[in-house]
């Protein structure tokens, strides 16, 4: 049997520096740590890392352009230990084209050369077009970093557990980590039960067992301590990810990490894997 890569608790949204450096503070002084590795999520979608305009959801939220991007995360170390994630979601209208897939990817390692360990991908349409899957595996080579990929609605309820996992088995080289989430940043209350079966289907595959396995979806301090205790005591080493919660709209109309709402819900991830 393989052996999966290290848990994570992610923070998506993060756009500079001293957020990374309130967050990282607080994760040592709660010893997070002890059993889960710090992911930061910082996210790179078409019109703000491609056409470098801002998008609906301002700069708070989405850095825009290269200078930005280049400056979300501090400069990677030795004695750097969080994983620095670019989250990416390809333009419908483009994402056929395998020249775009290719440039902006590329693009993206590039801009985030000094801080990046890995790439993310939202809404990729792999359960549809096994197109996208084979650029995942060019990718991988090309670039040798971590690959995250989400396991979205759409997938969910095209093939349902077993058709998800048979699909994504044949491609294990390719993927670090396989996220199970149907809220793709909406905040939508993460819905456990919905989630088991596909869990359970991952967990089973010896052919995954080299692949790391998570969830997102509406997750904040109070609901990682409602919910996550039952797939804890099933399955003890998933990862966890949150980012539209953390993102609740300020006076002023805009939506940057809330660091009280990102230390609660750190805290109860650390208190919860403690027991």
């Amino acid at each position: 049997m393989s052996e999966r890569p290290n848990s994570y608790v992610g923070v998506s949204g993060v756009v500079n520096p001293e957020q990374q450096k309130q967050i990282e503070a607080f994760a040592n002084s709660i010893d997070l740590h002890v059993s889960r590795q710090l992911a930061l999520g910082v996210k790179a979608v078409h019109k703000t890392q491609f056409l470098d305009v801002k998008n609906k959801y301002g700069e708070e939220w989405y850095p825009v352009g290269q200078e930005q991007f280049e400056n979300a995360l501090s400069q990677k170390t030795e004695a750097s230990t969080s994983l620095a994630v670019a989250q990416t979601f390809f333009d419908p209208d483009y994402i056929d084209n395998p020249g775009y897939r290719d440039y902006f990817s590329d693009r993206l390692f590039k801009r985030g050369e000094k801080w990046i360990d890995g790439i993310q991908f939202d809404m990729l349409p792999w359960h549809s077009d096994r197109a996208m899957l084979d650029f995942l595996v060019k990718l991988k080579g090309k670039h040798d970093t971590k690959l995250f990929l989400q396991v979205h609605k759409p997938a969910m309820e095209a093939l349902g557990p077993q058709g998800v996992i048979e699909e994504l088995e044949g491609y294990v080289d390719a993927l670090d980590y396989i996220l199970f989430d149907s809220s793709h940043g909406t905040g939508t209350r993460l819905d456990t039960d919905a989630l088991l079966s596909f869990l359970r289907e991952a967990y089973d595959s010896q052919n995954l067992d080299s692949v790391g396995i998570a969830l997102a979806g509406g997750l904040n301090g109070k609901i990682v301590a409602e919910e996550l205790p039952v797939v804890l005591r099933e399955f003890p080493d998933i990862s966890w990810d949150a980012e539209g919660q953390l993102h609740p709209v300020t006076a002023e109309g805009t939506k940057p990490l809330d660091m009280n709402i990102v230390n609660e819900y750190l805290e109860a991830s650390a208190n919860i894997t403690a027991i």
